[in-house]
């Protein structure tokens, strides 16, 4: 049982300490299980606890270095510390997980890594807050989501919109009640969204996961998607909501399309009324075709007051995409 335990400490303790640029020796190893209140073996013992690490599949390297002691370390890991930095980067950017669980799941993935890499990997703790534009939703409805499209079942759930002046959260539609048969979640753009076909209105949906609210998972089974069902068109169709140069736009818009404008803004601007029913905000956005597109859907109901190149770009596009429109 001792040597079960002594192995499986000296195990623990390479992947905590080494990488292919940092080792340990024998007597580093030995000096780690008497802090750990176990008698520290002979050398050669050591030596034969690591070569059935080995055989077990971990790749330990040994080194004999000048006829001296031997030197041990993790020659590679599941992960490498380039890849954890992405995931953490990754981590940290979504708007999708909260403040708090993104420092947990950060501290997590750090521990991963040996330790002298830890610091590199955890300094991203102290810059989640400001890297984030926005909240986040909820994991436990990316649970339940995730849950009822492997059992592949119905699902009912409520979603959130916004209120002039203040953006605070308030019930969507009267608090309408959805039902649909939920296909997959995507995650574009930081963001999670779930494709799903509504029945009622006989139509394939795409919610953020952070508008849901109140999921219940129903015992009836899924409407089958339809055979050329093509679940890269609808990552296509939301990914193509960005592109272009960034600049600062003014635009003017009715309250009732707050949750559009907060969907594809976020909710770091001033909401500043203007009438009694539209208010106006300045944002920072990719200026291009796809912004311009997304403007023009909302026309008469969304305004674009400046800046002056801006508009005067949005204008050239409507010129041109009328230049040979024929009445009918």
């Amino acid at each position: 049982m001792q040597e079960q335990s002594r192995i499986l400490m000296i195990l623990r303790y390479l992947y905590e300490k080494t990488d292919p640029d940092h080792r340990v020796s024998s007597r580093d190893i030995k000096k780690m299980l008497e802090q750990n209140g176990i008698e520290a073996p002979v050398s050669r013992t050591i030596d034969s606890d690591v070569d059935q690490m080995i055989a077990a599949g971990h790749d330990v390297m040994k080194h004999h270095i000048n006829g001296g002691s031997m030197y041990y370390n993790i020659e590679s890991r599941e992960f490498d510390s380039v890849e954890l930095k992405v995931l953490i980067d990754a981590i940290a950017a979504s708007r999708f997980i909260s403040v708090e669980r993104s420092k947990r799941m950060i501290s997590r993935i750090a521990q991963k890594a040996c330790v002298t890499d830890r610091p590199y990997l955890e300094d991203t703790l102290n810059h989640v807050r400001s890297i984030k534009k926005a909240s986040g939703g909820t994991m436990y409805v990316a649970d339940a989501l995730f849950k009822a499209v492997i059992s592949q079942k119905k699902i009912q759930f409520h979603m959130i919109d916004y209120r002039v002046p203040d953006k605070a959260v308030v019930p969507h539609r009267d608090d309408k009640k959805y039902e649909v048969s939920p296909y997959a979640t995507l995650w574009v753009n930081d963001r999670y969204y779930l494709v799903a076909y509504e029945e009622e209105c006989d139509r394939i949906i795409t919610p953020r996961l952070d508008h849901i609210r109140k999921v219940k998972i129903l015992y009836d089974n899924i409407t089958p998607p339809p055979k050329d069902f093509d679940l890269g068109y609808y990552y296509s169709t939301i990914y193509k909501m960005y592109g272009g140069e960034e600049a600062d736009v003014t635009i003017e818009c009715e309250n009732h399309l707050l949750g559009k404008f907060i969907d594809r803004f976020g909710t770091d601007f001033e909401c500043v009324p203007v009438t009694d029913h539209s208010f106006q905000a300045t944002v920072r956005t990719c200026v291009g075709n796809t912004f311009f597109g997304w403007l023009f859907q909302y026309v008469g109901e969304m305004k674009l007051i400046g800046p002056e190149d801006v508009i005067s770009q949005y204008n050239m596009r409507l010129k041109t995409a009328t230049k040979d429109a024929k009445p009918v």
